[in-house]
């Protein structure tokens, strides 16, 4: 037994799809469109570029003109107009794929928020997705204290990447998110408890070792040491960077874990623009060294992260206002 349901116009079964799109009547294979893929569409569809939605999206641009010619094939024609240094415009086709695409995401959210409001009724689970520097600096004590005063909450925490706390947030795999950055995520609540500073280090040995008030165009001169260039937090540290005058940096070696990184640090290789509280320890051992930078400081707000149409759960709440309380700032 075929099982098919409606939305708006597009009645799809396991064999046929039937559509009324542009007021003419299509009837062919279902559409094999992904949600990723519409996704995809309706970036390009709202910032007008391909570029910009590969940054909003975090992904190459080739990767969106892929989706782009894939969705244009699966529904057998044009979804813009594309014309030489103009944006792309969208086409009648284009339109009506975009009406149908909005209630389908609005739907699959409103899906996955059910799911998981179901899943939290029967218990007290929260799950908290952090990226790595702050769940092991800043936030390891805050959170054990939390674990040990609530026994009637069990905390999940999920340590990553801040792709890793965006996209855990946005699947609805974790209630609430936390990570670094001074950007609002679209679509999510975003709600600011606090701020880090960050700190260029270097090797004791480094020729910017303890010298005073280093300009910003010198220090762009050495090489640096850091997370992928083309990651968010590498994209947010560069921007940082070029704030204060250092431009066009040069990554010389790339590491996504601290301990690596601090160990190219420490062996000469280059400098780490990283947060203060993830090197405290080793400056006070004589491993690194602060570089006194002539600059304004280097400051990420620390913000938490939820879904814009899930209401907050009580224990959503609790960990909310106690991380507001207690995280350490600057």
């Amino acid at each position: 037994m075929n099982r098919f349901h409606t939305i708006k116009g597009i009645k799809a079964t396991g064999i046929k799809a039937l559509a009324l799109i542009a007021n003419r009547l299509y009837i062919g294979y279902m559409f094999n469109v992904t949600l990723r893929r519409l996704k995809v569409f309706l970036a390009v569809s709202e910032t007008g570029s391909f570029t910009r939605a590969a940054d909003e999206l975090d992904i190459a641009q080739p990767s969106v003109s892929a989706h782009i010619n894939s969705l244009e094939r699966e529904v057998g024609g044009l979804v813009f107009e594309r014309r030489r240094g103009s944006k792309p415009v969208l086409t009648d086709l284009g339109r009506s794929v975009r009406k149908h695409a909005l209630e389908m995401i609005a739907s699959a959210d409103d899906m996955r928020a059910d799911v998981v409001n179901i899943n939290n009724a029967a218990g007290q689970k929260l799950v908290l997705s952090c990226q790595r520097s702050l769940a092991n600096f800043v936030l390891k004590a805050p959170l054990t204290h939390f674990i040990l005063t609530r026994t009637d909450i069990q905390l999940v925490v999920r340590i990553g990447s801040q792709e890793n706390v965006l996209e855990e947030v946005r699947e609805g795999v974790s209630d609430i998110g936390c990570f670094l950055s001074n950007e609002d995520m679209r679509r999510l609540n975003n709600q600011i408890i606090g701020a880090q500073r960050l700190r260029l280090v270097c090797s004791p040995n480094h020729p910017l070792a303890g010298r005073k008030n280093v300009r910003p165009k010198e220090i762009a001169k050495h090489g640096f040491v850091g997370p992928p260039p083309g990651s968010m937090f590498g994209k947010s540290v560069t921007r940082l960077l070029t704030d204060i005058g250092i431009q066009d940096v040069r990554t010389v070696a790339q590491a996504t874990e601290y301990q690596f990184l601090r160990e190219l640090v420490a062996g000469g290789v280059g400098i780490s623009c990283s947060p203060e509280k993830s090197v405290d320890a080793d400056i006070r051992s004589g491993k690194l060294c602060f570089i006194d930078v002539k600059a304004p400081d280097l400051i990420f707000d620390i913000r938490l992260i939820s879904l814009q149409n899930r209401a907050l759960t009580g224990p959503m709440q609790e960990l909310t206002e106690y991380l507001r309380n207690n995280v350490p700032t600057l």
